[in-house]
């Protein structure tokens, strides 16, 4: 109690202002699509935003970033889940016929990765009945 007098009420008031802020900003997202705070916080800084460009790059139809993305390294178990979740919400915002290009040239292993972490996705991930996307 004696440590937060000697901070003096303005420095306080900061405090206080920018742990509020910090608590509410929302999940981090790229275009739209959420990306879960536990695999965001999984990674570093410089991983979190290379996440965040294979994601923007993917979703302008950059094959080789697709790929890249496929194979970030998810952490394991519940991390994967989550990032198959991130790749399920590109599907969904993409759609079929974008994605169908960007798997057209995909070795068998990189279909496999990607047929195994949308499943993923798909099952352990957020998504409404209406097939449409949440947080």
């Amino acid at each position: 109690m004696l440590d937060i007098m000697l901070i003096g009420p303005s420095k306080l008031a900061w405090v206080v202002v920018t742990a509020l802020l910090l608590t509410a900003c929302g999940p981090p997202e790229m275009v739209g699509i959420p990306i879960r705070q536990e695999l965001y916080d999984s990674s570093h800084l410089l991983d979190q935003n290379h996440y965040k460009d294979l994601m923007r790059r993917s979703i302008d139809g950059n094959s080789r970033a697709f790929i890249r993305l496929i194979h970030f390294d998810c952490g394991g178990v519940s991390f994967c889940y989550w990032h198959g979740e991130v790749l399920a919400k590109i599907v969904y915002h993409m759609g079929e016929e974008k994605i169908l290009e960007l798997v057209e040239n995909m070795t068998p292993k990189d279909k496999s990765r990607f047929h195994h972490l949308l499943r993923a996705g798909l099952e352990y991930g957020s998504f409404t009945t209406d097939g449409t996307l949440t947080n």
